[in-house]
């Protein structure tokens, strides 16, 4: 257990407080309340690192009843490049796509991302990962109801792209993991004089995730501890803590806790070695309950496959 929190230390918590310490609001980016089944999308390092071709589809719908709420749909599909090409290197290839619709504005993300897997030890993997990517921010006034008409914030549609890159690091074992990453480096942000989209390096916007998870039994009963600290500079902490519990085999039940005041249930079901389903509700306890009466839902469906003989990953994974 030392030598797990050295290696914890050395790799993930100390580069966490070198960067936290040099920055000095908005948390904008989609929150999924599987965090672990998502870390694609998270985390650049983590593509390529399950042994396989690996896809997720999730689609989230937030604070429903609340008109105007979040819709966000997300792709995060990843491989090792030697599902491709009979190469030695540990490389991981993957592409995210996110679509976040809020109100009159749509935002739809699309990256390219590569990991390079470093093998510490006999059992510790370290992974480093970049994505780079485009931002395509979509504002239509034109579904609004209007009082007075004629107000040329509401009468047009403007499309514009950004440019954005991303990068963190991912230490994992068959036992447990842990990641650190900043996966929008610029803040993306119109500019209504100039009708342009600026790339901006603003500490204040950043978003920085830190998250882990442990896999142990007890009397025979897995347990999957986890937690998220998503980091921006300038605003509360937010986290999230959760744990489940594998039964039948097949099915993963858990219950989670944000200190933004919401509880989450989820289940995850492994129909087969190669699909498995996800779904997750959590409900705020905070005064936005009383317009989204309904929660918030989030569905996923995960595939694993091989191009090679062999049926699947080399060692089984439940992160």
């Amino acid at each position: 257990m030392r030598r797990i929190m050295r290696t914890i230390l050395r790799y993930i918590v100390l580069p966490v407080l070198l960067v936290v310490s040099t920055f000095g609001y908005a948390q904008d980016q989609p929150v999924f309340n599987n965090y672990i089944s998502t870390q694609g999308v998270l985390n650049p390092a983590y593509n390529g690192t399950r042994d396989i071709i690996s896809g997720l589809m999730v689609f989230r719908t937030q604070w429903t009843g609340f008109e105007g709420a979040p819709l966000t749909g997300a792709l995060n599909v990843h491989s090792p490049l030697s599902q491709f090409k009979k190469i030695k290197q540990p490389i991981g290839i993957g592409l995210v796509v996110i679509e976040d619709n809020i109100g009159f504005t749509n935002n739809l993300e699309v990256y390219a991302a590569g990991s390079y897997q470093l093998k510490l030890d006999r059992k510790h993997k370290l992974a480093l990962g970049l994505q780079l990517g485009f931002k395509n921010m979509v504002y239509d006034g034109s579904n609004a109801y209007l009082v007075d008409y004629g107000d040329p914030v509401f009468t047009g549609k403007v499309s514009k792209f950004g440019f954005n890159f991303g990068f963190g690091g991912y230490l994992y074992t068959n036992e447990y993991f842990a990641g650190l990453s900043i996966p929008r480096f610029f803040t993306n942000k119109y500019n209504s004089d100039k009708e342009e989209i600026k790339n901006t390096v603003s500490f204040n916007d950043l978003h920085i995730y830190v998250y882990g998870g442990y896999i142990f039994e007890v009397n025979d009963v897995k347990l999957k501890p986890t937690g998220l600290l998503r980091i921006v500079p300038g605003a509360p902490l937010e986290l999230d803590i959760s744990c489940s519990t594998l039964l039948i085999e097949k099915l993963w039940l858990g219950l989670s806790y944000r200190t933004v005041s919401d509880v989450v249930f989820f289940a995850e079901y492994q129909i087969d070695r190669k699909w498995s389903v996800r779904y997750s509700f959590d409900y705020t306890i905070n005064s936005i309950s009383k317009y989204a009466k309904f929660g918030s839902h989030e569905l996923g469906v995960q595939f694993d496959l091989s191009l090679k003989k062999r049926p699947g990953m080399r060692s089984i994974r439940y992160f």
